[in-house]
């Protein structure tokens, strides 16, 4: 039950990564170690791959305005 929740977490948590205006591409593998491709990082507009904790701890995701499916 602890690795479902573990995996809903990783799984919201990449929904909201992915809205990032740094964040190019996700990847659909929970288990891959650097799922994040991401701009900021690398200074340039060649994304490199980053792990969701160091999205977490850079934070523009939260920045970024909620889109609204309707």
């Amino acid at each position: 039950m602890i690795s479902m929740e573990r995996e809903a977490e990783s799984l919201i948590t990449a929904e909201m990564v992915s809205d990032c205006s740094y964040c190019t591409m996700v990847s659909p593998d929970p288990l891959y170690k650097t799922p994040v491709y991401c701009t900021k990082y690398s200074g340039s507009c060649q994304p490199i791959q980053v792990n969701l904790a160091a999205c977490l701890t850079c934070g523009e995701y939260k920045k970024t305005p909620i889109r609204l499916n309707l």
